[in-house]
């Protein structure tokens, strides 16, 4: 399954390193965060995430209060984000100088769901109205 850095067109700010086995389950995951129109990828290689000094013990431990979901706050995510670094190959296309092209993600939140997000929600149908009762129609006897 690729592999795939993604930016920001406009700032070109990092939105992460996500696997995937095409563009449009790409823009799907990205759509948890902002739309995927706005974003660029291109495909990576082989490499990682690594943590130098100190090692971290694995599982990483969370803090759960009683009324909480797990990773419901920032501080009950307990990964040592920022002392961990890409490994070479990845960094150097996170510095654009791996020499990739980045790649427009040409699906939109349309395309995924089918609707419009600015569409507006359409009118309601009109209230029906009630159908008038039958009438009784009375038989004429046979001469």
């Amino acid at each position: 399954m690729p592999a795939y850095l993604v930016r920001t067109i406009k700032e070109h700010d990092l939105v992460g390193v996500f696997y995937a086995p095409n563009v449009y389950d790409l823009a799907y995951m990205l759509d948890e965060v902002l739309d995927p129109s706005q974003c660029e990828y291109t495909s990576i290689g082989p490499g990682g995430v690594i943590w130098e000094e100190p090692a971290i013990t694995i599982p990483v431990p969370r803090k759960v209060s009683d009324d909480d979901e797990p990773g419901d706050d920032e501080d009950s995510n307990l990964i040592p984000w920022k002392d961990a670094r890409f490994t070479e190959n990845w960094a150097l296309l996170a510095y654009n100088e791996g020499g990739k092209r980045w790649r427009k993600i040409e699906v939109s939140v349309e395309d995924l769901y089918g609707i419009d997000p600015e569409t507006p929600e359409p009118d309601p149908p009109p209230a029906r109205t009630p159908k008038p009762t039958g009438k009784v129609v009375p038989f004429r006897r046979r001469k």
